[in-house]
């Protein structure tokens, strides 16, 4: 079995409930793929905003893509892929109450100064005692043509980085390192589900490919609210999924589900001349 199964077997002796804002990610880097280093994403939440995909261009550091939430309780980037290919992608700490989550308000959220500031897994790394335990709790999955790096960021800066170069890594809405908290998390059953369906799925091949993680983001096994693709009491409302291979332009497949409006999705080649265009929206 290549899938770890540490994030599930943790939750022995949680409390169960069904938070908001639920989100699963996952990749597979190295052998586990046939199409360089790959990264997904199911965005889920409540279905009263919309979402747009726009490349930027800020006055210093580098350009990048970004997934926005346009409008809603919790506006801005929720995933992206700068020009030096560094992809990040992140989800809800939702096992922690959200007054726990924003307790702190000198910590801030680090996706845009992760793309802005930084071109790969190595460098992130190197800079991660001055990023991490600035940013207020949160799961990440980040990824380059090498492999793929998951962190966990918990109470009080504490955090947890792990690197996967030939191998696998998912993360749902719960801590798999509870070291980073100061007390007992509460685990939904959607967020438990959602982690055993995608770390099963991810079993069931030796080698992932991009269309395969099209596939998988569209999974609707375990029902409305505990699906990776949901329809419940939330909506899955964007499947991201990239491919980075090695020597190539990076690929990016993105499903938008805008509440009132049909699904959009768009295919983009990174390449030079994508990252020459002018800043702007392009989808919707």
């Amino acid at each position: 079995m290549r899938y770890s199964w540490l994030a599930v077997a943790g939750v022995a002796g949680a409390l169960a409930f069904s938070p908001a804002h639920a989100c699963t990610l996952w990749g597979a880097a190295g052998a586990a793929s046939s199409d360089g280093t790959l990264l997904a994403k199911n965005r889920d939440w409540k279905p009263d905003h919309v979402q747009s995909l726009s490349l930027r261009r800020p006055a210093r550091g580098y350009a990048y893509l970004g997934l926005y939430a346009d409008n809603g309780r919790e506006p801005g980037i929720k995933a992206g892929v700068n020009e030096k290919e560094l992809a990040v992608v992140s989800a809800e700490a939702s096992s922690l109450p959200r007054a726990l989550r924003q307790a702190d308000g000198d910590r801030h959220g680090v996706m845009t100064r992760l793309l802005r500031d930084y071109g790969s897994l190595d460098q992130v790394a190197a800079a991660a005692d001055q990023l991490f335990p600035q940013a207020r709790p949160v799961f990440l999955l980040l990824a380059d043509a090498g492999g793929l790096m998951q962190v966990e960021v918990g109470q009080h800066g504490r955090y947890r980085l792990t690197r996967q170069q030939n191998g696998v890594l998912a993360h749902t809405n719960h801590y798999a390192d509870t070291s980073l908290l100061d007390g007992e998390q509460k685990i939904g059953a959607s967020s438990r589900a959602r982690l055993a369906r995608i770390g099963w799925l991810l079993d069931q091949h030796p080698a992932h490919t991009l269309a395969e993680f099209q596939q998988l983001s569209r999974d609707r096994h375990d029902g409305p609210d505990d699906s990776l693709w949901r329809d419940g009491r939330e909506h899955t409302l964007a499947g991201w999924q990239m491919a980075l291979p090695a020597g190539a332009a990076p690929r990016l497949h993105l499903l938008l589900a805008n509440p009132g409006q049909p699904p959009r999705e768009g295919d983009y080649a990174l390449d030079a001349a994508f990252w020459a265009r002018p800043a702007g929206r392009l989808l919707p």
